[in-house]
């Protein structure tokens, strides 16, 4: 599969804090390095690594089995499981299915990715992060691989090993799956502890590489996780691909087929969390 590099324009490749590799039917890459920013992220070692935290409306907190949602104070089967593959993988290129650890990305991804090699706090810091971005949807986060008969689970596998020859300085591969026709993608995050980003952009890129799983398309706000951002907001932004995904929902931005929002493109997918 050919890889297609289109640079974005000089105000955006300004800002944009490191490569994101997509689909190339989409004839779009995002190329660009910035300088070693100061992380602000601080460590929680009792953070939870597979739910989401209780919300904070007063509701009973539940006793689930791992891998279940708690939902108004019900313990519930979760639309999909996001699971942050932070140990290593050995990688094969195929049919994406995320639970036989096989992808539909590049060849050049199959092989042996080491894991994310960060202390217990610094992994629970990354983990909690992430879960905080995806409480608004019906999703559980978790660095466990899921058994058998589970939800099905996205994979997003965070490698410290260098991306392979091709791929210097990217951030993160991930296809956009348009309309989430796959129900297990697979994706990887070149990040390290110690490197420049620091945790709360890798959590960042995570976020984003499951979003691209979903069928989320890149936009330049700079307060949404489809951009620069932290977190999936309401807002529309202009999409800032070629091509918008034909199974996305204009209606959610008065009719705008190149306006995304993430959090309600998300939410009709994975459902509102209760």
């Amino acid at each position: 599969m050919a890889r297609s590099t289109i640079l974005l324009p000089t105000l955006l490749l300004a800002t944009l804090p490191a490569c994101v590799e997509i689909d190339p039917s989409y004839a779009d890459s995002y190329t660009t390095t910035i300088s070693a920013t100061t992380d602000p992220s601080t460590t929680d070692p009792t953070a939870s690594s597979t739910t989401a935290p209780d919300d904070s409306s007063g509701t009973p907190a539940c006793d689930c089995e791992p891998f279940q949602l708690c939902e108004a104070g019900t313990c519930t089967a979760p639309s999909r499981i996001l699971f942050v593959n932070l140990d290593g993988v050995t990688a094969t290129f195929g049919a994406a299915n995320a639970s036989q650890d096989s992808h539909n990305l590049y060849p050049e991804l199959a092989g042996t990715w080491d894991g994310y090699g960060a202390d217990d706090a610094t992994r629970q810091t990354l983990l909690s992060t992430i879960t905080t971005q995806w409480e608004p949807f019906r999703v559980v986060v978790t660095d466990q691989r899921p058994p058998a008969g589970s939800a099905p689970y996205l994979q997003a596998v965070v490698t410290a090993t260098p991306p392979p020859a091709g791929f210097e300085g990217v951030a993160s591969i991930a296809f956009p799956d348009c309309g989430d026709a796959i129900p297990q993608d697979m994706s990887f995050v070149f990040a390290q502890p110690g490197d420049a980003f620091g945790v709360s952009t890798h959590a960042n890129w995570v976020s984003l590489a499951f979003a691209r799983g979903l069928g989320l398309q890149y936009t330049n706000a700079a307060d949404d996780l489809s951009g620069f951002g932290d977190r999936f907001v309401e807002t529309c932004y202009p999409i800032a691909e070629a091509t918008p995904c034909a199974a996305h929902h204009p209606e959610y931005c008065n009719d705008d087929p190149m306006q995304q929002s993430s959090l309600l493109e998300l939410q009709a997918i994975l459902g509102a969390r209760g």
